[in-house]
């Protein structure tokens, strides 16, 4: 069995972020459904940092996966992230990739797939709150499941904000303005997409608004104010996030895209996704890619055993 290998460019190359939301729409149904997946995750300390080991089966794909993230330093060239994939009846390695590039786009498909759900229909309107890749890579994948009319950037760095705003108009073609404040973003938006490190104000949001998180799993302190989660109905990839400040009763997406389970009781609700991107989204992905690169001749693979 040949084991390929894959670089950064080359996962750029194979990865389907359309084919990728259909995918993880029918994993995120599927264990809601009977449970199809296990995962595990462990953070290991070490002399240079720490490393964060992922795991993850599902009962769909025959074959598990493997992340390994290291934490690099702000200049360091490349992600320090490699999905491994294993053949599931037989434990041989099937490929080794770069993750950075595909973990960053998963990320964003998955918001994407949230706001689908869990948004209203007529959603048009978007707020960024945090600058940068995350936001502008979460405003693009949103482009897959709705025709955006407006979006407004608040990020503390004015400056920053109004150079990414710009590039993203031209980019994107939709109007994108940078704010001053974070209230002024959210002021007439739909949907309103924490990205950093700002807080989301308080009686701010406009009836029937939707929020997502991004790596919720990274912040500490709830970024949202108690009186927002406590009259919202909160969603995440899967029941009971390991989140010390999320409220007891997170509902998992997959439910609400089999159906199962109502996303909004009335057009004016809050709903809230609190997205924490578990390993069982690793292994959707790097499936995703393996798949695509088949036929590719260019890709390297070795013989591990010969």
């Amino acid at each position: 069995m040949l084991t390929t290998f894959l670089s950064r460019g080359e996962v750029v190359r194979h990865a389907r972020a359309l084919h990728l939301l259909r995918e993880l729409r029918e994993a995120f149904v599927a264990q809601a459904r009977d449970g199809a997946s296990s995962t595990l995750s462990l953070d290991v300390p070490g002399p240079h940092g720490a490393t964060a080991l992922r795991h993850a089966t599902l009962a769909s794909i025959p074959a598990w996966s493997l992340t390994v993230r290291s934490v690099l330093r702000a200049d360091a060239r490349g992600s320090g992230a490699a999905l491994h994939l294993y053949d599931g009846p037989s434990g041989r390695l099937l490929a080794t990739m770069d993750a950075g590039h595909l973990g960053t786009l998963s990320q964003s498909v998955v918001g994407a797939l949230a706001v689908d759900a869990l948004a209203r229909s007529e959603a048009a309107v978007v707020a960024l709150l945090g600058g940068g890749p995350i936001a502008s890579n979460a405003l693009k994948a949103l482009r897959l499941v709705r025709s955006l009319q407006r979006v407004t950037l608040f990020d503390p760095d004015l400056v920053s904000s109004t150079s990414q705003a710009l590039a993203l108009h031209q980019a994107l073609s939709v109007p994108v303005r940078a704010c001053e404040s974070a209230e002024e973003a959210v002021a007439i938006a739909d949907v309103v997409v924490l990205t950093g490190r700002v807080r989301l104000p308080s009686d701010a949001l406009r009836d029937g608004a939707h929020v997502t998180v991004m790596s919720a799993e990274q912040h500490a302190e709830a970024p949202l104010p108690d009186a927002v989660l406590g009259r919202a109905r909160v969603f995440s990839e899967q029941r009971a996030p390991a989140l010390p400040w999320a409220p007891r009763d997170v509902r998992a997406l997959g439910e609400v895209l089999d159906g199962r389970a109502e996303a909004r009781p009335t057009a004016n609700a809050l709903t809230i996704f609190l997205a924490t991107t578990p390993p069982v989204v690793d292994l959707v992905a790097g499936w995703h890619v393996f798949e695509g690169a088949r036929h590719d001749e260019a890709l390297t693979r070795v013989d591990l055993d010969g």
